[in-house]
């Protein structure tokens, strides 16, 4: 905390700095200083015997100078903080959120809607022919597709919407706050739409395609967990079935959506890529 001018710094018994006026700063042999006018506010700050104090200036302006310094050390503290925290919170690879703070945030929106008595839209979405590219042009890249295909889903959805690479060549979409099914749809056209322009890898064109399913709060589940069974559940039978680009929970089968991969990007070597959008 910074002291404004009429301010200084003195350590007092307890080992603490508190503030003081400069008025009440008085001269002792030694090297001390003397703070406060009353026998109960009498401090002395010791200036090491290097130099005299005459009137307390040398001491004001080194507790001046202490007081900047700790200062500027606080902000690079704060910015390592916010710096660990944003690690912890996203996907290496992408940017986005990861898999474990998407979960959080869902679970807050879920409270909100629950509150304001309003829907919250969920997409899963998997990536149609990711997996051909990156074993024949290598992981480096896969993982520049991945990368492009995570800004365009980003760039096809609002500001208050979270968007999370959910493991692999899976994403999520969190969509708080909408009215209804329709609406959750209209935003998974608009992703598949971008994700499938055409990307250039070693000058070759490579289409992607995203297979999206769909769910909602409260009508497919009230819980996070519920939330994304449903979407898994209806993107699986749409991988199943390869019948259309988007699939709502509906009469999904009651059955267990597959094993999830690690949040990892896929490793590997590969070639020199250029995205359509980039």
């Amino acid at each position: 905390m910074a002291y404004g001018p009429g301010k200084m710094l003195a350590k007092v018994a307890t080992g603490r700095l508190r503030a003081v006026p400069e008025r009440s700063v008085t001269g002792k042999a030694n090297g001390e200083c003397l703070i406060g006018t009353h026998r109960s506010d009498e401090y002395l700050i010791r200036d090491g015997g290097d130099e005299q104090i005459s009137g307390g200036h040398g001491e004001l302006a080194r507790l001046r100078a202490t007081n900047e310094r700790l200062v500027r050390e606080l902000e690079v503290l704060r910015a390592r903080e916010s710096q660990a925290k944003q690690l912890a919170d996203r996907d290496g690879l992408t940017g986005l959120y990861n898999r474990r703070r998407t979960l959080e945030l869902l679970e807050l929106a879920i409270e909100q809607a629950a509150r304001h008595e309003h829907c919250v839209g969920l997409l899963f979405i998997d990536l149609n022919g990711f997996k051909g590219i990156n074993d024949e042009y290598g992981h480096a890249a896969g993982d520049r597709i991945l990368t492009t295909v995570a800004t365009r889903i980003a760039a096809r959805v609002r500001n208050s919407d979270i968007v999370c690479r959910y493991g692999g060549d899976e994403f999520v979409v969190v969509l708080p706050s909408v009215p209804d099914a329709g609406a959750v749809e209209q935003v998974a056209d608009a992703i598949r739409e971008r994700v499938s322009l055409p990307c250039w890898i070693q000058g070759n064109e490579q289409r992607l395609t995203a297979a999206i399913g769909q769910s909602m709060y409260p009508h497919d589940g009230r819980t996070p967990d519920a939330i994304l069974h449903g979407a898994d559940l209806a993107m699986y039978k749409l991988k199943a079935r390869s019948a259309r680009p988007i699939v709502t929970l509906g009469s999904v089968p009651e059955r267990s959506p597959r094993r999830r991969r690690n949040d990892k990007s896929t490793p590997g070597a590969g070639g020199n890529f250029t995205g359509g959008d980039l």
